[in-house]
């Protein structure tokens, strides 16, 4: 019986940071205007390629001290919202 969590509480500096993490990870193809504007649209919707996604899981893991398994589910590379919400409730990240 899976429990109902309420969402993770993400700040605007969070999914700030991100923006110029997957920004960066694009080499600057996508503005962090653009991506905090489509927060909920798929990387892959957005044209962020496998490359970029991996140069995003370095910035990420180097600027939070996190590390992101790949080997299981990894429906947190989905999205900005997606990873911002998984650093929150799987890492206990804050900006």
């Amino acid at each position: 019986m899976s429990e109902n969590l309420e969402p993770a509480a993400v700040s605007v500096e969070l999914l700030s940071v991100l923006a110029e993490l997957v920004s960066t990870a694009t080499d600057d193809e996508l503005t962090g205007s653009e991506l905090l504007a489509a927060a909920g649209t798929p990387f892959v919707v957005l044209g962020v390629g496998s490359l970029a996604q991996l140069r995003l899981l370095d910035a990420v893991e180097e600027r939070f001290g996190v590390f992101l398994d790949l080997d299981g589910p990894a429906e947190f590379l989905n999205s900005l919202d997606g990873l911002a919400e998984h650093l929150v409730t799987e890492h206990g990240v804050t900006p």
